[in-house]
């Protein structure tokens, strides 16, 4: 054989052998964007389990934050009703026992006892006016606190959105560099092996 036969056919064998690289290569890229496919979608499906769990956690923290808020208004507002009731009860009383003085002693000064009976009213009526004070207070107190409570949730769920869309965004692109890299490899392979 001839040297100028050799090398012709040294030259189509080099070209045929660079044609399986260039397709090994292809199905390897293929193969491996599969793979980094799949491992970004599990991992993307990760994450969007620890946000529904972490969302779940501050929904459960926050219920149990506001339950004890509302047992202590019931347990104030019960109390308070039940002073109303004793003072309403015991100004009924009085009023009773009044009258039945009054009927017994024709001749005791109504004017006086009216006073008294006034006195006694008002200050009845002023412990209930501090006590509803008290509890209007502590109500307040107790929705700035649920205030500063959704405050806080609706935070941490930003915190949240903004992490996990960064996270998304950052692995796409990662891969996208990836395959262009590939592709790009792909090409100088096809340049050099195919005329």
């Amino acid at each position: 054989m001839d040297k100028e036969t050799r090398d012709f056919l040294e030259k189509k064998f080099l070209v045929l052998a660079q044609k399986d690289d260039v397709e090994k290569l292809r199905q390897e890229s293929k193969s491996n964007f599969r793979q980094v496919k799949e491992e970004n979608k599990t991992q993307i499906l990760e994450w969007k389990e620890e946000t529904k769990g972490a969302i779940e956690q501050l929904r459960k923290e926050w219920i149990a934050g506001i339950d004890p808020l509302r047992e202590e208004i019931k347990e104030r507002l019960q109390k308070s009703r039940e002073e109303i009731k004793a003072a309403l009860g015991q100004s009924q009383k009085e009023w009773v026992t009044h009258l039945q003085v009054m009927r017994e002693d024709g001749k005791t000064n109504i004017a006086s006892s009216l006073a008294s009976s006034r006195q006694e009213t008002k200050a009845d009526m002023d412990r209930l006016k501090d006590g509803l004070e008290a509890i209007k207070d502590k109500v307040s107190r107790v929705t700035e606190e649920i205030g500063t409570l959704n405050e806080k949730m609706k935070e941490g769920f930003t915190g949240v959105k903004e992490e996990l869309g960064s996270m998304i965004k950052f692995s796409f692109a990662d891969l996208e560099k990836k395959l262009n890299a590939l592709e790009a490899r792909v090409k100088a392979l096809e340049k050099k092996g195919l005329p």
